[in-house]
């Protein structure tokens, strides 16, 4: 069986003030952006990228404030998004966070039986004497069992056989990773998580502001050109709702 990866959308977020994610943009200026989950279908397993924006928003219409200038909505849940392709939550081998930003483990409390993976910098940032200094909010991550955690350092293989590798982008916070799947028929695509928020921010390397380490998250944006130029692959920004448009979602899949 060939790799399949499907695009999951789980949530979006609104922002009144863009320019505090992206360096291009306006102070003041309104932008929507997308959140994506990612599930991997690997003949020796299912692996989840990301989880969300936690389900439980989606019973309110008009989405949930969580500060003065962002909502979060969920149109659609993980969880009903899992069953629309006939994966239940108990079939899913591996959780893999690409960092602990609460729009990204939102729902990583249905997936008990899953081990979960991540950065050990962002182990060690998340559960440390201040994580707050990092930008991550325990709260966020508590239903996370810390006891099926496991931590990596830098690239990771995750099967052996270069179809699904982790890699090491930090920056944003200090664990910050990316996938690389290669496809039979689509070929490589790097899942490059909240490496730049917009195509232009990524495309000039710009870099925003709150981030936790600038020279990092600016060697980052150069190792995500890097993979795309020498591998040729398909750069994905978790945060562009402009360029995700054109991107299949489930249950349509990438092989």
């Amino acid at each position: 069986m060939a790799v399949r990866l499907y695009v999951l959308d789980t949530g979006l977020i609104e922002s009144a003030d863009f320019a505090m994610w992206s360096p291009s943009a306006e102070a003041g200026e309104h932008r929507e952006m997308s959140v994506r989950s990612y599930l991997i279908v690997h003949p020796r397993g299912m692996v989840l990228w990301d989880t969300g924006i936690d389900d439980a928003i989606a019973a309110h219409s008009e989405g949930r404030r969580i500060a003065d200038s962002i909502v979060f909505r969920v149109p659609r849940t993980l969880r009903s998004q899992l069953a629309e392709i006939g994966v239940a939550p108990c079939d899913v081998g591996q959780v893999v966070l690409s960092h602990l930003h609460v729009d990204h483990v939102g729902n990583v409390g249905l997936f008990p039986a899953a081990s979960v993976l991540m950065q050990r910098a962002e182990y060690e940032a998340g559960y440390g004497p201040s994580p707050e200094r990092f930008t991550l909010d325990p709260d966020a991550y508590a239903a996370l069992d810390r006891g099926r955690i496991e931590t990596v350092d830098g690239d990771h293989d995750l099967f052996g056989d270069g179809t699904v590798v982790l890699k090491t982008l930090p920056g944003h916070t200090p664990g910050h990773q990316g996938m690389l799947v290669r496809l039979r028929e689509s070929g490589s695509v790097l899942l490059a998580g909240d490496v730049a928020y917009t195509a232009r921010d990524y495309a000039e390397g710009a870099v925003r502001e709150a981030n936790v380490d600038l020279e990092q998250s600016r060697k980052s944006i150069e190792a995500a050109q890097r993979i795309e130029r020498d591998l040729g692959a398909t750069v994905w920004l978790h945060h562009d709702l402009d360029a995700q448009r054109i991107i299949r979602t489930a249950p349509s899949f990438y092989d």
